[in-house]
């Protein structure tokens, strides 16, 4: 995994960055370890089939960003290669007829609706923007990105412009100064609306109604800009305190045909057409006759996009401001067939099993996954169906291990979607019906 081509010298595996399988490369070692090593490439002597020019400065090279791994693969290629890596992962425990190809994404660039980005100084003293490298906080500058839509670059230069007009100093975080830490922008789907954040050390932000002006008359689609202000030291990017410069810190958008309020704050699949892919196949699996628990539901993106589909739906989440926010989102849409608990899933769980255990659970866990005690839980309790959604295939593939050699469930199916094409990473769904 990590998007890494493979090669190997003397039985050892070597992971090479930016490369893939048909290419022809010098390399020299980077970190040595026992049984296997890291190098870069020194010189690309021929390139694969699937080789395709990036159009990027800031991909690969000598000083690349962290924002791809595979930007240099035809598309399809990459898709292949995502193929290829779920069936390495879970073919050994899962009948390879239960593994589907994996579903391209409708948009291959220019897909993300949200993004953060470091602020720091250009080679002549002046404010830019870009990509930390990978495994650092080295900024790498840019002045366009292939992942998120042009404007968010539009904007973005024109802030730095603006900024440095108004001497705005970027922050430093070795010696913690400066002023401008990151600018932030999330978008609806039809980029009718866009969310532009300041991140800023201290609150004081020179010439803000100046900046707030130019924006919103050269970009009409501004809905809100809000300064988020981060005092503290570390590498957390927002802080806990705000102040909403220009009309509001949330944008509209829309998901199955509901409609949901998101805060620049919120979670909110950064892909929203293959987003739409997923709750297709979910709706496909859906009986409209079942009671649904949709655990870590965040603001309900998932849950309300179902609720005209089931008899009845529960929504758990443990941040008590994704939950007002879902509530919100369910009067908003005229769901009523809902209810709310706010709580940890691990530790709920065993109770909502007892009181009224759902036909269906919904799980979309962080990347970490489930916890073991509540997988324990899932096993002992009367779910007839578990829809399990996954960013992270390992933890994926920890977690059904466990509900499969409880000899409890049995796999229906287990789809890839490309949730973010030009990496590595990929979207799981999982179905699971009880034996």
């Amino acid at each position: 995994m990590g998007g890494f081509g493979i090669a190997y010298h003397d039985s050892k595996a070597i992971f090479v960055p930016y490369t893939a399988p048909g290419d022809v490369v010098d390399v020299y070692v980077t970190h040595e370890r026992k049984d296997h090593s890291f190098a870069k490439v020194s010189r690309y002597v021929s390139r694969g089939e699937a080789y395709t020019e990036p159009g990027c400065d800031a991909f690969g090279g000598d000083n690349p960003c962290g924002g791809c791994d595979w930007l240099m693969l035809d598309y399809q290629a990459q898709v292949e290669h995502k193929n290829t890596l779920i069936e390495g992962l879970f073919s050994h425990f899962i009948d390879p007829a239960k593994i589907y190809p994996t579903i391209a994404s409708p948009l291959p660039k220019h897909y993300r609706n949200k993004v953060f980005m470091p602020v720091g100084k250009d080679g002549y003293k002046k404010l830019s923007y870009g990509i930390y490298a990978r495994w650092s906080h080295r900024i790498v500058p840019h002045a366009a990105c292939h992942n998120h839509p042009p404007v968010f670059d539009s904007i973005a230069q024109r802030i730095m412009q603006l900024c440095q007009k108004a001497k705005v100093e970027a922050y430093d975080e070795t010696s913690h100064t400066g002023s401008l830490r990151h600018i932030g922008f999330r978008c609806s789907s039809d980029l009718s609306e866009i969310l532009v954040v300041l991140v800023t050390r201290s609150a004081k932000l020179p010439f803000s109604g100046l900046l707030v002006k130019q924006l919103t008359d050269e970009f009409p689609a501004i809905k809100g800009i809000v300064q988020n202000i981060n005092r503290e030291h570390g590498n957390i990017i927002l802080g806990d305190e705000e102040k909403v410069l220009y009309g509001r810190d949330y944008i509209f958008d829309t998901l199955s045909n509901t409609k949901f309020q998101i805060n620049y704050r919120s979670f909110w699949q950064i892909n929203i057409g293959t987003m739409e892919l997923i709750m297709d196949s979910i709706r496909s699996r859906m009986n409209p006759n079942a009671n649904v628990l949709d655990a870590f539901c965040g603001i309900g993106a998932i849950g309300l996009s179902l609720a005209a589909e089931v008899k009845s739906l529960v929504l758990l989440e443990e941040l008590p401001e994704a939950i007002e926010d879902a509530k919100q989102n369910a009067a908003m849409n005229g769901i009523e067939n809902i209810s709310f608990i706010t709580g940890k899933f691990e530790d709920l769980l065993p109770e909502l099993v007892e009181q009224n255990c759902p036909d269906t659970l919904i799980m979309d866990p962080p990347r970490s996954g489930a916890t073991k005690e509540s997988i324990e839980t899932i096993i002992q309790s009367g779910i007839k169906q578990i829809i399990y959604v996954s960013c992270s295939p390992m933890t994926l593939a920890r977690d059904l291990k466990l509900l499969l050699n409880s000899e409890k469930y049995k796999l229906q199916s287990l789809q890839s979607f490309d949730m973010f094409p030009n990496t590595w990473h990929i979207e799981c769904l999982a179905v699971l019906n009880r034996v």
